[in-house]
């Protein structure tokens, strides 16, 4: 029987952070339905692609990503018309991109599936799917989805052979529902990339940046080099699929999707190890490392050399290691990116009162290009190219996620001090001191983990203060907004989307935002309103997580109705993966729990503070509802 608590303390003047949270849950709600009604038709379309003759293997993600954080906002305590819409949002997308090409033969959507494209932006798309799941886990749909996709890639489903189960592998960098995508890259992909550094500095014929831009015979030289040696066998960006296995076993209980998570993950974990400890990018059909590279461990697509290398790297190793860590109860597989990250710290350069850690590598003593606008921090040479040391280069501050995903799921100090070691040391705590935009409109990690750490006490009206704001220029930006619907980019609903769930996740949740990239939302607590019956807090509850531990959690809630009482049920864990031991309510003695749950009593205008102890990981994680 679950513990119920009440609360009794008296709310005189609530603390800004309460106002302000139940203001951005009321700013949210507002604004979402005006951008809904203007931007999209009245069948729910997106006003993108503009023309029916559109095609493109491009593209499809960010028509997904416009509504990834909906479902998530109705986690977190936001209306029901979130659900609704986002799960009425992936249908149509689904059958308004099956009328599109990819350019390559197939549609752009086919079995309600990406047919074939890299990680990268398979794992940005799915990321509004698995908050449709867990949101609402007893959806038939969802759940015959989420077996039917992760059965492309498990090597259950023999019409689609992305798996070779031998050798561990996915056997194509671009892969999805029809299987192995060779044919997108036999008749693609091409240069020139603006922006970005060659994929290979070894193609003869090229013999540096400026060059292959300006030619285009050496470009198209290029492109066949990219065809030739990214175009068979795995790619490091792959095990962003393990979150489709990962996603499927939370809603089924079907070990068969765990065991698969499992075996891939450690099939990379072994290529690290022979690697010395360095993750490859790649290995080739018969499972070698370097097969179609010429022997190199680095040069996949999505991989350490090109486009994007820590960035999307980093959120492979992350993504599937933690999704290991949830399914085993077992820490030690967060060993596989904290060694990576530790390899970059160790290459790193102070400047600027911050670590600048490398994130590609390349041939040693051949990178040559100058660095586009876009990127703000690479340390460049006296030519103004960019530096490279020993092969790697681009060294940039290190993106916060990726060591806050790290400590909140190991809690070690020694996880800490690597936060300690890339922040910046001086400056504003809030700002980013990022390279790079972000899709989520997060990024501030760094002020979040100060904040835990008892260095930056002002981190929950900060954000929340933020938070609003960026609803509030979203808003602005509509009423000023004349762009013709004609030249909509493929993200043109992305830029105007006013949900935003930095704060409201890290405040009461205890957790970073999920990897982008195609992440769990992992945290140390998770809602459920007990009156509605549905995940979320209660209208006029604010929650507050101001302190994580190993052993423990400490959590402030208030109501702030003058006239409704609330109830609210605390989860151990988004999943259920960790249990209470016992509370703690305002100082008193401890009461004892002993269960994954407990509910709390919030009369109105009261507030209580709990500390909660813990073990973590010792429950089988589940999307399924406790209520």
């Amino acid at each position: 029987m679950t513990v119920r608590i009440e609360a009794q303390t008296p709310v005189g003047t609530p603390p800004s952070w309460a106002v302000l949270m139940r203001q951005l849950f009321d700013a949210i709600e507002d604004a979402a339905p005006q951008v809904f009604e203007r931007y999209t038709h009245p069948d729910g379309r997106l006003l993108w692609p503009p023309s029916p003759d559109f095609q493109s293997i491009d593209a499809l993600d960010d028509c997904y990503e416009s509504f990834h954080n909906w479902p998530l906002f109705y986690m977190l305590g936001g209306s029901a018309w979130f659900l609704t819409e986002a799960d009425r949002a992936f249908d149509v997308i689904n059958a308004q991109m099956s009328q599109h090409g990819s350019g390559h033969g197939y549609p752009m959507v086919v079995d309600e599936y990406q047919p074939g494209y890299d990680w990268f932006h398979q794992g940005e798309g799915n990321y509004l799917f698995y908050m449709l799941c867990m949101a609402d886990p007893t959806n038939a749909r969802h759940v015959e989805r989420a077996r039917r996709f992760a059965e492309y890639f498990t090597g259950q489903n023999p019409d689609v052979p992305n798996y070779d189960s031998d050798l561990r592998l996915i056997r194509c960098a671009r892969n999805g529902s029809k299987g192995p995508a060779y044919w997108a890259f036999d008749e693609g992909p091409h240069w020139p990339y603006p922006g970005y550094n060659l994929p290979f500095y070894d193609v003869s014929g090229c013999p540096n940046h400026a060059a292959v831009e300006a030619d285009p015979q050496r470009a198209e030289q290029m492109g066949a080099a990219m065809r030739e040696r990214m175009g068979r066998g795995d790619a490091v960006i792959n095990l962003l699929a393990t979150t489709l296995g990962a996603n499927a076993f939370m809603l089924t209980g079907d070990a068969t999707y765990r065991d698969w998570v499992i075996e891939y993950t450690e099939a990379w974990m072994e290529r690290t190890e022979a690697n010395d400890g360095i993750v490859p990018d790649n290995v080739g059909l018969s499972g070698t490392i370097g097969e179609h590279l010429n022997g190199k461990w680095y040069g996949s697509m999505y991989g350490w050399a090109w486009p994007h290398g820590w960035h999307s790297v980093g959120q492979a190793v992350g993504v599937a290691a933690q999704n290991c860590a949830l399914l085993t109860r077992r820490l030690d597989y967060m060993d596989f990116p904290r060694a990576q990250i530790d390899a970059l710290i160790a290459r790193g350069i102070d400047r600027n009162d911050q670590l600048h850690v490398p994130h590609k590598y390349d041939d040693p003593g051949r990178v040559d290009y100058e660095p586009g606008a876009w990127l703000v921090y690479p340390i460049c040479t006296d030519e103004g190219t960019a530096l490279q040391r020993d092969g790697w280069f681009e060294f940039m501050p290190m993106y916060p996620s990726d060591i806050a995903h790290l400590w909140c799921m190991t809690m070690e100090e020694g996880d800490a001090q690597r936060f300690e070691q890339t922040r910046k040391r001086s400056g504003d705590p809030f700002a980013l001191n990022a390279w790079h935009h972000t899709k989520d409109q997060g990024g501030h990690d760094w002020g979040w983990m100060a904040y835990l750490r008892g260095a930056f006490p002002d981190y929950p009206e900060r954000i929340l203060q933020h938070n609003l704001e960026q609803v509030r220029a979203r808003l602005q930006f509509m009423a000023e907004d004349d762009q013709d619907p004609a030249t909509y980019s493929d993200a043109y609903f992305q830029h105007r989307n006013p949900v935003t769930c930095e704060g409201l996740v890290q405040l009461t949740m205890g957790a970073p935002l999920p990897h982008y990239n195609g992440g769990l939302l992992v945290g140390r607590l998770r809602y459920f309103d007990c009156a509605q019956q549905r995940p979320g807090l209660p209208p006029d509850v604010a929650a507050l997580i101001s302190g994580l531990s190993k052993s423990g959690c400490e959590v402030t809630l208030i109501n702030l109705s003058e006239t409704e009482g609330r109830e609210v049920l605390i989860q151990a864990g988004a999943m259920g993966e960790h249990r209470f031991i016992d509370v703690q309510i305002d100082g008193a003695s401890p009461v004892a729990v002993d269960g994954s749950t407990l509910t709390v009593s919030l009369p109105p205008r009261t507030e209580v503070r709990l500390h909660a102890g813990m073990e973590r990981f010792v429950g089988e994680p589940s999307f399924k509802s406790p209520l």
